[in-house]
């Protein structure tokens, strides 16, 4: 083939397998060196699937073609690096965040898809059950406080946050971001991605952005001691402050901000709720079935035998998957006197949990298995969450 035509080719090439990704709801699309040449996978309802391969040579091109699109170097020794893409997807952009990395194979590069237009309206249709929204539309009415959204990477929190954010931006309300980076556009609110490079980190970016007389921040995540302090003192002094936090259950929040050195009459004061959430595969609703699960999933879930269960067992439709889609399962923490009041004795996420759910909380494994009960994920969907 002639040097011309594989160029065309491989615009083409590129082209295809960002449009197919798209097409087919991924959330990642990858693409692996290996001693062959590369091999290409989506990653889809959080899970990874090959989708094709091809020789080294192709996949020098391929790399080029990319790094061209996302404006990065090209030359030089390989080293990481950043770039973002605003593919044109039919009648819409859809914006590529790149990241490439060196391995012992060659460049690998990952691209994650940025859904910039998604948001909802109503809280359940991000799986919120009716007291969990209710509890977030009453909490965020208040003018100032911090609300806190945790869970694994991957696990939905950014689209909970902006949900809140999208229903809290308004033309009497100045709302300010910090993102790493900015993934969702949205119209009025101010949005500053994060260098380090530059000395803008999120605790700097956080101090400044008090000067720009905010209403409402979003920090994208609370990485550190200082974040953690002004994000708090914000919230205490008239400001609404979001953000996310990397914890496993909505309790650990507490005790990871006391840990990083927060006074616990500070965050008792500040604190409005926290939640914790994953994202669960969806039965397939062409291929779903009644079935009996293992007895063994019922003990170790607490689950009755006499519900009626469902799985999907896989169809075209769901490409022999048995899921597809994903919904947030959640658990709702709100701070209510009796949490103030504990946090001011430095408590364990045990001791917290145990408070919250006398009040009324859901726990993550609570609202897993009620999602199972209902139809929407099979037991071994909410096992695996929960475990």
């Amino acid at each position: 083939m002639e040097v011309a035509n594989l160029k065309v080719d491989i615009v083409k090439i590129i082209d295809d397998i960002f449009k197919d990704a798209i097409n087919q709801g991924a959330s990642d699309i990858h693409f692996e060196p290996t001693t062959e040449g590369v091999v290409i996978r989506y990653r889809i309802d959080g899970a990874m699937k090959v989708v094709s391969q091809g020789d080294k040579e192709l996949y020098s091109f391929m790399l080029a073609r990319i790094k061209i699109m996302c404006n990065v170097e090209t030359t030089g020794l390989p080293r990481p690096l950043e770039g973002n893409i605003k593919f044109d997807h039919g009648e819409n952009y859809v914006d590529l965040r790149v990241s490439i990395f060196p391995t012992s194979m060659g460049e690998c590069v990952v691209a994650r898809v940025l859904e910039s237009n998604k948001f909802y309206k109503d809280y359940k249709e991000l799986g919120f059950n009716d007291e969990q929204a209710k509890a977030i539309r009453e909490i965020i009415k208040k003018p100032y406080g911090l609300v806190l959204v945790t869970g694994p990477n991957g696990s939905g929190k950014s689209t909970t946050l902006f949900t809140i954010l999208n229903n809290l931006n308004a033309p009497e309300r100045t709302v300010v971001t910090l993102e790493d980076p900015v993934e969702r556009k949205i119209e009025m609110v101010r949005q500053t991605n994060i260098n380090p490079d530059i000395g803008l980190t999120f605790a700097d970016g956080l101090r400044y952005l008090l000067r720009q007389d905010p209403d409402i921040i979003m920090v994208g995540e609370i990485r550190d001691k200082e974040t953690a302090r002004i994000a708090v003192e914000a919230a205490i002094t008239g400001h609404l402050v979001l953000a996310t936090i990397h914890t496993n259950n909505a309790a650990g929040a507490i005790v990871r901000l006391i840990n990083m050195g927060i006074e616990p009459y500070l965050l008792s004061s500040a604190l409005k709720f926290a939640s914790a959430q994953r994202l669960a595969r969806i039965n397939c609703p062409h291929c779903k079935e009644d079935y009996n699960p293992p007895q063994e999933f019922l003990e170790k879930l607490g689950a009755p035998t006499t519900i009626k269960f469902h799985h999907s067992t896989g169809c075209d439709k769901c490409n022999g998957k048995g899921q597809k889609g994903r919904k947030g399962v959640h658990e709702v923490l709100v701070v209510t006197k009796e949490i103030q009041d504990l946090i001011l004795e430095r408590p364990t996420d045990v001791k917290i949990n145990q408070v919250a759910k006398e009040a009324g909380m859901s726990t993550l494994r609570e609202s897993a298995l009620n999602k199972a009960y209902d139809g929407m994920i099979s037991i071994e969907e909410a096992l695996r969450l929960t475990e």
